[in-house]
């Protein structure tokens, strides 16, 4: 089930807004659960007993090892139990790819680890704990989510109106951008690649594109997820924060998918060495950081050029051109990363590399079918482009305290719905992109 289905937003989503609103609040947990094993059931009965399978297992064996601390080394077992559950499904094309899997494993390897760590005590309450793995708001795209601040708000599961009503919009909000920006770019970019005798220009259009669309996409659903989220009294984390208003990639990877930046940087980078370490040995962290970035972003070798890409110039501004870069006018810095980050993508596309690298450099500049798409798609792109920027905090504040505009929004609101609604009912929307990962 998706976000953006209509069977999610006119049928799921209002039943259980309705339930969960009339029921006792110590309850509201167990609707919760309830409707999340629906909507894990309603993607299909295997995805359902695959996870089902994986969190009991792992909530049995870490109940296990709480009562017996001789028992402590099956914390490694269960760690490389999930890691190898989640490799095999990855990178064996074979089997059927579940839904959310991969967050899933991440939000348990996070729960395993907190309990190792003593940082939080093993949940005793199994449907706590299934509340935690399962739910349906953050689960199948993340944002990845620790135990420890999931339960607190787990307790006290009663938002005010205020509450309500900011996420319903920040949901709304993420729903029209997936819908009438993301999805026309994604139909943009898959017509691009089809065009035959591809130019430097197109090539880079292609790749503008396909930037606009990831970014668009993901940070839609993550609007959409903490929408849902704050909804219901759960406060997720921001995932991102204009990554490409950044002046470095080591920014730039600091506010793109934060969450799951935030995971490789506790769980794998700091128990490393982290900064704490030589230069070299420091290297080799980074390296490897970011080597496990691309296995976890796909099971092809562009995937892991792409990490490995990301490793050596992430590696070159912290120990090479760390004082160079600060030195650079700001737009320059901009202008750096949208250069670094644009040549990534092609990593990233499913492109044969080499060539559409050459054709980037080729005399062959533009010709009129190039025009054309640029041509017709110029709003679409500015508006793509537009989402990138975040509001002047001043103008966001005499948006919110202008009495016309609050009177005209909820119309504006409606009528983008409306509209999103029927691209919908056309047909003309697409999964979310990060499903694939």
């Amino acid at each position: 089930m998706n976000f953006s289905s209509l069977i999610f937003i006119f049928f799921f989503l209002p039943v259980f807004l309705l339930i969960y609103r009339f029921i006792p609040k110590k309850c509201r947990y167990l609707v919760l659960l309830v409707f999340s094993i629906l909507f894990y059931l309603y993607s299909g009965l295997y995805n359902f007993i695959i996870l089902i399978s994986i969190g009991l297992i792992n909530y049995l064996v870490i109940l296990l090892i709480s009562k017996f601390k001789k028992l402590n080394f099956l914390y490694y077992v269960l760690i490389l139990l999930n890691v190898s559950t989640l490799l095999v499904f990855k990178y064996n094309h074979s089997l059927i790819f579940p839904l959310g899997i991969s967050f899933y494993i991440f939000n348990s390897l996070s729960y395993i680890i907190d309990v190792k760590r003593n940082k939080i005590k093993a949940e005793k309450n199994i449907l706590y704990y299934f509340t935690y793995i399962m739910m349906f708001t953050h689960v199948t795209m993340g944002p990845i989510t620790r135990y420890s601040s999931f339960k607190n708000d787990l307790a006290n599961l009663n938002p005010t109106k205020d509450d309500f009503y900011d996420g319903f919009r920040r949901f709304l909000n993420g729903l029209i951008k997936k819908v009438l920006i993301s999805d026309n770019l994604g139909i943009l970019f898959n017509t691009l690649l089809t065009l035959e005798n591809p130019t430097s220009i197109l090539n880079i259009f292609i790749l503008l594109v396909f930037a606009l669309e990831l970014y668009i996409d993901f940070s839609s659903y993550c609007d959409m997820a903490i929408g849902l989220g704050k909804m219901i009294g759960i406060n997720y984390k921001e995932n991102f924060d204009y990554p490409y208003l950044s002046k470095s990639i080591s920014e730039f990877w600091r506010r793109w998918h934060i969450t799951l930046g935030n995971f490789f940087k506790e769980y794998v980078y700091i128990p490393l060495g982290g900064n704490r370490v030589g230069i070299f040995r420091n290297i080799i962290n980074l390296l490897i950081v970011w080597f496990l970035t691309g296995m976890w972003h796909g099971n092809t070798v562009n995937f892991l050029l792409w990490g490995m890409y990301y490793g050596i110039i992430i590696v070159l501004e912290k120990h090479v051109f760390k004082n160079i870069l600060d030195k650079l006018p700001g737009f320059v810095r901009h202008i750096y990363v949208v250069l670094i980050v644009l040549f990534g993508y092609i990593f990233f596309i499913g492109v044969d590399i080499i060539p559409f690298i050459k054709t980037i450099f080729s005399k062959n500049i533009i010709d009129t079918t190039t025009i054309f798409y640029m041509k017709e798609n110029i709003l679409l792109i500015i508006i793509g482009i537009i989402l990138c920027f975040k509001m002047p905090d001043k103008l966001h504040d005499k948006i919110n305290n202008n009495a016309i505009i609050n009177v005209i929004l909820p119309v504006v609101y409606l009528i983008l719905f409306i509209i999103t609604i029927s691209f919908i009912v056309s047909g003309s929307f697409h999964p979310f992109l990060y499903n694939n990962f």
